[in-house]
């Protein structure tokens, strides 16, 4: 139990190494991520939070409820904890209250992680008002069995793969007071929008939608990832709204390999990159060799930027090309070659440096008897080869 202002809350800690937050939606607590926890395996520090007046935290007094409120109590938990930069990852309410807390802590979380989630919490208004009021007039184990289980939130799919989430989840609605299940309602309802806003947050970020959900809707999903910066969109066939009981291994998987990209760009600390290997051309051609491919995107926190290795025995030509997108610049490391640029021919050896305008037909040849060309090159302006764009050309 970690003590913010006026409240204790659960926080269940597990695992070594990047740290991950994660933050529950309306009515759960932190035992929604249990189904999917076990895909992270080892190498992570998995923090699980039971939001103010939700789950196993309790309240001294019950004050207002409101996204500025749970921020700040997130806040707490991460400094108490001593996390450095941890991954934040939110589902529904929850990804509102992990944008709010980017926004009013920037810099503190290393990445974002939105899951089912609405930059404009009010949008669900009519429907967390219509349930506060059923609630208080009929009682909460009435109104989940009158109206929720009519409606639950997933797909027809996926209760069809798994109808045991339906009870499980009722479970976990049972558990709540129905005053703080109200609660929580009618803050989500006064929630203000976040969206003018998103153009603040600098972290990488990643966006899961359901293609099914009714409730924060894939369209919306789909808006607040091209207004983040540096976003990236997942969004998952025949699942509905609580994407972490209805396709477990795939939001796993999403994340995990989402973390692996992300984590820590752009925050300033080193980190080694993960380089993309080809199996080496034969010696005799026709390009040379592509070794290794690096890409260095806009989630790293880094300008785009492309790069990579190539080598090139003796007479091995790369064919004549150009790239419209990008401009080019190639490195010597050892040997020699003659790169043609334009009407140009250049001599390089080792520690020489050529630059290719972008639009502009070029190749290297391999020239040296005693050792490969061995060439680092890299693209200003493309995050990749693709991006740069590769136009073949005649040698003539």
């Amino acid at each position: 139990m970690i003590a913010v202002d006026g409240a204790e809350l659960h926080v269940d800690v597990s695992g070594d190494g990047v740290p991950v937050v994660f933050v529950h939606g309306l009515g759960l607590s932190g035992e929604l991520w249990n189904r999917m926890r076990r895909g992270f395996g080892t190498g992570y520090q998995v923090v699980l939070v039971d939001l103010r007046g939700a789950g196993r935290s309790r309240e001294r007094d019950r004050g207002e409820l409101t996204l500025a409120r749970w921020a700040d109590d997130l806040d707490q938990v991460v400094r108490s904890l001593e996390l450095e930069r941890p991954v934040v990852v939110g589902h529904s309410l929850g990804a509102s209250v992990v944008l709010r807390y980017a926004l009013e802590h920037p810099g503190e979380a290393g990445a974002l992680v939105l899951i089912g989630a609405e930059a404009n919490l009010s949008n669900l208004a009519p429907r967390m008002l219509a349930a506060a009021e059923r609630i208080e007039s009929i009682g909460l184990v009435t109104w989940v069995d009158e109206f929720w289980a009519k409606n639950p939130p997933f797909s027809q799919a996926s209760l069809r793969r798994d109808p045991s989430m339906l009870e499980e989840y009722r479970a976990r609605l049972l558990e709540n007071d129905a005053v703080d299940y109200v609660r929580q309602c009618r803050a989500i309802a006064a929630a203000e929008s976040l969206a003018g806003r998103l153009g603040e947050i600098t972290q990488p970020a990643l966006v899961v939608t359901g293609a099914e959900d009714d409730r924060t809707l894939p369209e919306h999903g789909r808006k607040l990832a091209g207004a983040i910066p540096a976003a990236r969109l997942v969004e998952l066939e025949g699942v509905g709204h609580t994407i972490p009981f209805e396709a477990p291994a795939e939001t796993a998987r999403a994340i995990t390999d989402f973390v692996r990209e992300a984590r820590p760009g752009g925050d300033g600390h080193a980190r080694v990159l993960r380089a993309d290997t080809t199996p080496r051309n034969a010696r005799e051609g026709p390009f040379g060799h592509l070794d290794v491919r690096w890409v260095v995107g806009a989630h790293t926190g880094a300008s785009l930027i492309a790069f990579g290795q190539s080598t090139y025995p003796c007479r091995a030509t790369h064919e004549n090309h150009l790239h419209p997108n990008a401009e080019e610049v190639v490195m010597v490391v050892s040997g020699r070659g003659t790169q043609i640029v334009g009407a140009d021919r250049l001599d390089l050896a080792a520690g020489d440096i050529c630059f290719i305008p972008r639009n502009t037909p070029h190749r290297i040849t391999g020239t040296s008897e005693d050792e490969d060309l061995v060439i680092l090159w890299a693209f200003g302006g493309a995050a990749s080869i693709e991006e740069a764009g590769y136009v073949s050309l005649p040698d003539d």
